[in-house]
């Protein structure tokens, strides 16, 4: 890894300052030097979030290790997803065919596991019947292919399957395969059926990027298909209640003509049923001297409220602008165009919780009213050239949270982003 000083260019004295410092500071950790330096040098007046690891997970098969890697520098071949409710971690192990359920002390609690890809449970005992666990204990289920997750205030736990080859469906005209989808476990593991397109039961989905609960436990699916999204939104009791397709012929009108717009993700409303669209607009650029088409520039970020009440278009707010980088190559100074910010959430408070790329391995996060001012901002460091995997998810009550992982452990971390408008 290299000096801190590449990493967070917060201010031209960095550097020095580092490079004067006793070797016995030189020989810290770079990401506790790279604090040192966030925190002795803020830009205009932009405080930084610190990461807090609640725990850690070191790799393998046993109850409490997660299993990412099949070989050394491999990354995971099979999703392996973090969710977390009332401040407990669900883990979503897709590698080992898994559920593992921690307290934020990183206690595991509770297993839902396949016994054909997992040892028998040691730490909380051998798998048997639902009927038989409490809250603190292990069920065997033959999972096939874990993937997205989300758990309800009841905990109830959603999460992604596969279903078995013969029962797959060939969608020709989306030129995709319907072959996942999301079953369901009361919160002793006893399964309570699957959701399937038309609700319980129904037809698999196809590529599922996304779970999302409501504030209303209400189930949200989000699927990708090569031309647009699909999203299904169910009851708690898992009765369909809205169904849309997004593709690019359906977006709201561009601001000006010759835009190209791009829907970068898909978000429930946590209170109603909206879904938040993040939707990038792009301008080819011309090369005067050839007269050709030479790049797209970023016009606008916006994310539009789209009702399924009315199936209309509401409102939009305006994402802040990341400003170019400027760097030197020779005697040239280049400038690079920051890309787009991405929406991380949206908050139970209907705030917009959005992450923006600074410098590398160093993030800006702002927080927007409803109505799109800037309430807050805030520097988060995330070690991404030491990261082999990394899941970072966002919680309504405003919480940043991640599973990251290195070559030698995972660990569960947060930033405590829900206390920064309390300080204001």
């Amino acid at each position: 890894m290299g000096p801190p000083m590449t990493r967070i260019r917060l201010c031209r004295r960095i550097p020095p300052l580092l490079q004067a410092l006793p070797p016995l500071l030189r020989a810290l950790p770079p990401l506790l030097l790279a604090l040192l330096a966030v925190s002795g040098c803020q830009k205009k007046g932009i405080e930084q979030i610190a990461r807090e690891e609640l725990f850690s997970l070191s790799l393998g098969r046993l109850d409490d290790q997660i299993d990412l890697f099949q070989f050394e520098g491999a990354t995971p071949d099979r999703k392996n997803r973090i969710t977390m409710r009332d401040g407990q971690f669900y883990i979503a192990n897709g590698n080992a065919g898994k559920i593992m359920t921690f307290t934020s002390y990183g206690d595991l609690i509770f297993l839902l596991y396949n016994p054909k890809t997992n040892p028998a449970p040691v730490l909380l005992g051998k798998g048997g019947s639902a009927d038989t666990v409490s809250t603190r204990g292990s069920v065997s289920y033959p999972f096939a292919d874990l993937g997205e997750i989300a758990v309800a205030s009841d905990k109830r736990i959603y999460v992604e399957d596969s279903v078995p080859r013969a029962k797959a469906v060939r969608d020709a005209a989306r030129g995709s395969l319907a072959d996942r989808v999301v079953l369901r476990f009361d919160r002793k593991g006893r399964a309570e059926g699957f959701i399937g397109q038309e609700g319980l039961g129904g037809a698999p989905f196809p590529y599922i990027s996304a779970l999302h609960v409501t504030a209303h436990d209400q189930l949200v699916v989000i699927c990708r298909v090569p031309d647009s999204w699909l999203v299904f939104w169910y009851s708690r009791e898992g009765a369909l209640l809205y169904q849309v397709e997004i593709d690019r012929a359906h977006l709201p009108a561009a601001q000006e003509k010759g835009l190209i717009p791009s829907l970068a993700s898909v978000m429930p409303d946590m209170q109603a049923p909206v879904l938040h669209l993040l939707i990038h607009s792009y301008r080819q650029t011309v090369d005067e001297s050839t007269k050709t088409q030479s790049s797209v520039e970023l016009v606008s970020s916006r994310v539009w409220k789209l009702d399924l009440r009315t199936r209309g278009y509401e409102s939009f707010v305006e994402l802040p602008r990341n400003s170019p980088r400027k760097e030197k190559v020779g005697l040239k100074t280049t400038e690079i165009p920051a890309p787009p910010n991405d929406l991380l959430g949206v908050g139970s408070n209907g705030s917009y919780y959005v992450l923006g790329f600074a410098d590398p391995n160093l993030y800006r996060l702002q927080i927007l009213d409803p109505s799109g001012r800037v309430r807050a901002q805030r520097y988060m460091i995330i070690e991404d050239s030491e990261l082999t995997y990394r899941d970072l998810r966002f919680s309504p009550t405003g919480i940043v949270y991640g599973l990251l992982a290195d070559q030698t452990k995972a660990h569960v971390s947060w930033w405590r982003s829900d206390l920064v408008l309390k300080g204001e």
